[in-house]
């Protein structure tokens, strides 16, 4: 049996290199595009102030939905106011002592020393250490301390969980003790590797829950309450209840909407909550003007304590029904340090709030983060219907777009956005640059168009990389770096003169721009990361004008750095993801400069980052023909260089599932080559004794290959490889009519086959 000779030459070094030449010089406009940037890590969140923003308050005002109630600081503030009531690139990892600088590439040598890095032993773990917390998962549901006494003169409860048997316990408090003032803590919960169930149990008082229990179920079980006055339509009336000062109850249209408990005396906040079993739950604290907690939320409860001023006591207890607020502060708070606590919050806070706008905005930026894309086209939609005309909404919904291999709908989703009118530089520069990728990304792309584009949406952003305000540095940043890359990505790949003159230029002046931040500047890894991949693209364009080696010492060399700085495991994987595009560009850099050293070694260190990174990940069609790709070049070295099948097999059975029904792996131009493919994997099959595995690819293959030739994008001659390999499974398989039928059909076609017009 035979290999199709395309095939044959994977992994093999070439004999010559490609020399590339155009007709045409680049343009190079002049910027010096730097600004330090200063990211906020606070983790409080500041109802009124801007550290809880994203990019997006930076391009547009948010559009928030109408609330006809006071928001959570508000409530907190005013709790129970009664009138609101090159080697092998595994030895390219820096030793220790290099962990801390991320190297020039100029000063990059292969002499530098070996260490493993890869998924399989290194893959951003992080050593035990004596100060790493300890995380606890949320109690699926916590005992009621409490109980509700049948005499409204002992002790109250409040129940955080269903009906309790136990005694009732007064709550403690200790005034003559000096009131602690140690920060407000909330426990600390690892971060989880998959999307946790939130443990929602609404918490009650005396067995009054808030939006179920009446008006006149309350009357009848604690007596009538001495009315509160009321201006807003609610009707409020308290209760001198025992041990507290007294208890509020605000109702609407009848239904509890609100109990107010204000206690005797302060307690610590951190001796209440565990008295009421809930001190295991994930909280957020609610900040005021000068950044003072004055309130504390459990949102899966929803209990809020209302704190004394410049303490962390707890002065009253508010119980309100669930609200979707909350779970979106608490998720805006943990977005950097577990996605997937942000995700569960965002996801029931739209449950129980299809129409709340800031959450559908915040679970598409996460979901861009995580890739997956068409859960992220649903949220962008459903952000424009109930926010039109959000800038920051366009934009996200037109990366989505380019991401699925949607371009020309991306292009009509920003052209959309820079025609309307007063749009600001800063929108302008976004814009453009995303302009330039969609252009990019098309099956003939304009080059000439491309660098246009990149150029303009640099002038725009580099005054903003100076501006006061943090956001708009940052984002100008991200443009000019993109911007920079995409240029000399587009003189790669395009017909340009003196490739390997101008596009070392582009390279330095986005290092520079990178360079320029402070070492000390959070943002600065992940541009870092940015930068790296987006050189080893360059390279992967025109191998000749960038080394490559010396930038994928730097890009495993930033992500072991960021070992120290990630701890989320789905931050990780979106990281592993990253490194395993870039690798992969890499790769295309080697093949296309005919070197095939380490090329089995490099290209499995490769798919190991890829990998994982894809757990979470929703692939697309691209996406999984190229994986589907790479491991099907690494099952055919294991075959060629090593006549190891059974090894080769297990990479062809990851290569398939990638392959099947993917409408990216049968275009028309690609038809042949996947069809040669399936007929050389199926001889490894057969060499490991899955015979009928091996016939049913080697029939698929041909299928695939007869399809092309009728479209003519294949020899008829080709199928002589394809038709006297079955020939011979059958005959071994003692089938000697279709044995026969199919040499006959190989001689014929290898004969009088036609040629590719």
């Amino acid at each position: 049996m035979q290999l199709p000779s395309w095939v044959e030459s994977i992994g093999q070094s070439s004999e010559t290199q490609i020399t590339e030449s155009a007709p045409e010089e680049a343009i190079i406009p002049v910027v010096q595009p730097a600004a330090r940037s200063q990211s906020s890590s606070d983790s409080y969140i500041k109802s009124t102030s801007n550290s809880s923003k994203t990019a997006q308050s930076s391009i547009t005002k948010p559009t928030t939905a109408t609330q006809s109630k006071p928001t959570l600081s508000e409530r907190a503030a005013r709790l129970f106011d009664p009138e609101v009531i090159k080697t092998a690139w595994n030895d390219l990892l820096p030793k220790p002592n290099e962990k801390k600088s991320s190297p020039s590439p100029e000063k990059i040598t292969q002499k530098d020393t070996a260490s493993s890095l890869g998924p399989e032993t290194s893959v951003l773990k992080k050593g035990e250490s004596a100060d790493t917390p300890t995380w606890q998962r949320p109690l699926a549901a916590a005992k009621s301390l409490l109980q509700t006494p049948s005499n409204v003169n002992e002790t109250s409860a409040i129940e955080t969980t269903g009906n309790s048997a136990n005694k009732p316990k007064p709550i403690a408090s200790t005034p003559d003790e000096p009131t602690p003032t140690a920060p407000l803590s909330a426990p600390i919960a690892e971060a989880p590797d998959e999307t946790p169930t939130l443990a929602i149990d609404p918490a009650s008082f005396r067995g009054a829950y808030p939006g179920k229990t009446t008006r006149a179920d309350i009357d009848s079980e604690w007596g009538p309450g001495q009315a509160i006055p009321r201006d807003d339509g609610t009707e409020c009336f308290f209760w001198e209840i025992e041990p507290f000062e007294r208890v509020a109850v605000t109702f609407r249209d009848g239904i509890v909407t609100a109990i107010q408990i204000k206690l005797a005396k302060p307690v610590p906040s951190s001796e209440l909550a565990k008295q009421l079993e809930i001190a295991d739950l994930r909280t957020v604290a609610i900040l005021d003007d000068d950044g003072s907690a004055i309130g504390q939320v459990f949102p899966e409860r929803g209990v809020m304590f209302s704190l004394e001023t410049g303490t962390y006591s707890a002065t009253a207890v508010l119980l309100e029904s669930l609200d979707p607020d909350s779970f979106v502060l608490r998720a805006e708070g943990e977005m950097k340090s577990s996605a997937a606590y942000a995700v569960a919050d965002l996801e029931y806070a739209i449950e129980i709030d299809s129409t709340h706008l800031r959450a559908h905005r915040l679970l598409l930026a996460l979901m861009c983060d995580e890739g997956r894309w068409q859960t992220a086209l649903q949220l962008a939609e459903k952000a424009e219907e109930l926010g039109p005309g959000d800038a920051w909404t366009g934009l996200k919904r037109a990366e989505v777009l380019l991401k699925l291999d949607r371009p020309e709908d991306a292009q009509v989703a920003i052209d959309e956005l820079i025609e309307r009118p007063n749009v600001s530089s800063l929108l302008a520069s976004q814009a453009g640059r995303l302009r330039g990728r969609i252009e990019l990304d098309k099956a003939t792309p304009d080059y000439e168009q491309t660098v246009d584009l990149f150029t303009e949406a640099i002038r725009k952003a580099t005054p903003l990389a100076a501006s006061r305000s943090e956001n708009v540095r940052s984002v100008a940043q991200q443009v000019l770096l993109d911007a920079h890359l995409g240029t000399a990505q587009a003189i790669a790949q395009g017909t340009w003169q003196q490739k390997n003159r101008v596009i070392p230029k582009w390279i330095s002046r986005a290092n520079n721009i990178v360079e320029k931040i402070d070492t000390k500047d959070p943002s600065r890894d992940r541009l870092e990361l940015d930068l790296t991949c987006g050189v080893l693209a360059v390279a992967a364009g025109s191998a000749n004008a960038i080394e490559a080696v010396p930038w994928v010492k730097r890009l495993l060399a930033i992500r072991e750095q960021m070992n120290d700085s990630v701890t989320d495991p789905w931050r990780r994987r979106q990281i592993d993801w990253q490194v395993g595009c870039g690798l992969n560009d890499a790769l295309e850099a080697a093949r296309k400069r005919g070197d095939a050293e380490d090329m089995l070694d490099n290209a499995t260190l490769t798919v190991a980052y890829l990998e994982r990174g894809a757990e979470h990940r929703e692939l697309t069609a691209a996406e999984r023909r190229d994986l589907g790709d790479l491991m099907f070049q690494i099952g055919i070295m294991h075959s060629l260089r090593n006549s190891d099948h059974a090894t080769a097999v297990t990479w062809f059975d990851k290569t398939i599932p990638l392959w099947n029904q993917n409408e990216q792996v049968v275009q028309d131009n690609e038809l042949g080559r996947v069809g040669e493919s399936f007929i050389s994997m199926a001889i490894s099959y057969w060499q490991v004794e899955r015979r009928d595995d091996a016939i049913d690819l080697s029939r698929t293959g041909v299928d695939f290959m007869v399809e092309a030739v009728d479209r003519q994008k294949l020899e008829e001659q080709s199928l002589s490889v394809a038709y006297g390999n079955l020939a011979t499974m059958y005959a071994e398989q003692g089938d000697t009519e279709k044995s026969q039928a199919y040499a006959e059909m190989a001689t014929r076609v290898e004969s009088t086959g036609s040629l590719l017009r």
